[in-house]
């Protein structure tokens, strides 16, 4: 049976796992994201009054991300044992012809009012909420990864030094795994990005996708880090490469009040861990090598006529995006204009 993710389908899945008898009333897609899919589902329990949970699968097609659904939820429940603000993961359903998992639906929304409206007078605004969300990723930071069991999963670097490369010998691995076709630059920026890589201040989780879009807000407070997917142990440096929104040089009277100087200083005074700016833009280059290779995986979606069009969109724009950054940061072809770069959170100027 063709798993569409119904109310009558969903019922007896959620009876089984929640223990007990689920009505489920109403199934919503989400229509941001272009990784997998998300759904909120409204249900009651035993005749109780009506809640929300979340559900995550891969498209029909497949996922965007190469990794695995299986690890996102894994993310979410060893989250579930840390002092973070995020969902709590419910339970892992792989009996179904789309395996998917269920988180709870935290009370809030990606969107924050006004924050995109150009009018200074919403300056304090957006450096609030920035603040909010360094210091959200510093508490991630600082969890004891190792006890939580996340290097059950995720690739350990052999030390500080290792961090970089340790994240490119995975992409590495991912990419050649996709066997789709031959990308030679992509090897190259791969030799290229180790030659040059840095040394972590310290190893850390890492969120991996980051900012305005990506997380829940209520009543102008963030009360949950969302979207997991790109987790990794490393580079702190590594989640302010993809810091959507909260990075905004934001100057008043020819005085920098917020950006990613600012950032990095503020992140500095709540952990003492130094990043430079120079290590974040080396990061951001890693940022488009993965994209690269999930636009990679994206078209390998194509082949098939139930693939979603925005992997349609990923293979081929984003592809060519990422490509053309890697290309310009080794030298092999021109810069390209500040407009694109906007687009995916990226600078380049490795001098």
């Amino acid at each position: 049976m063709t798993m569409d993710f119904t109310p009558a389908q969903l019922a007896p899945i959620l009876s089984a796992h929640l223990g007990g008898h689920v009505v489920v009333d109403r199934v919503e897609g989400f229509p941001r994201g272009s990784s997998r899919e998300t759904r909120f589902v409204t249900y009651r329990l035993d005749g109780a009054p009506p809640r929300e949970l979340v559900l995550r699968s891969d498209f029909p097609a497949g996922s965007t991300d190469p990794n695995p659904l299986d690890l996102e939820y894994f993310v979410y429940e060893r989250l579930s044992h840390a002092d973070v603000p995020t969902a709590r993961a419910l339970f892992w359903e792989a009996g179904t012809e789309r395996p998917f998992y269920a988180r709870e639906k935290i009370d809030g929304d990606w969107n924050i009012a006004h924050f995109s409206d150009p009018d200074p007078a919403y300056d304090d605004l957006r450096i609030a909420m920035a603040k909010a969300h360094v210091a959200a990723l510093a508490r991630v930071h600082a969890l004891n990864w190792r006890a939580l069991g996340f290097g059950e999963r995720l690739p350990i670097p052999r030390d500080e030094a290792d961090a970089a490369p340790c994240a490119l010998r995975h992409a590495r691995a991912q990419y050649l795994a996709l066997a789709t076709e031959p990308i030679p630059l992509l090897i190259e920026a791969i030799e290229w990005l180790t030659d040059h890589a840095p040394p972590a201040p310290c190893l850390s989780l890492c969120k991996g996708t980051n900012g305005y879009g990506e997380e829940v807000f209520r009543d102008g407070q963030l009360v949950a880090l969302s979207d997991w997917e790109e987790v990794t142990i490393g580079d702190p440096a590594s989640d302010f490469a993809f810091m959507q929104g909260f990075l905004v040089d934001i100057e008043r009277d020819g005085e920098i009040l917020w950006g990613l100087g600012p950032a990095l200083e503020y992140y500095a005074d709540l952990t003492g861990i130094r990043i430079s700016q120079q290590a974040v833009q080396y990061y951001q280059l890693i940022r488009a090598l993965r994209l690269a290779i999930m636009s990679h995986n994206s078209a390998a979606s194509l082949r098939r006529a139930d693939a979603h069009i925005r992997q349609g969109w990923t293979a081929s724009e984003v592809q060519h995006l990422a490509k053309h950054i890697l290309a310009s940061a080794m030298g092999m072809a021109p810069p390209i204009a500040a407009p694109r770069f906007a687009q995916l959170n990226i600078s380049i100027d490795m001098e």
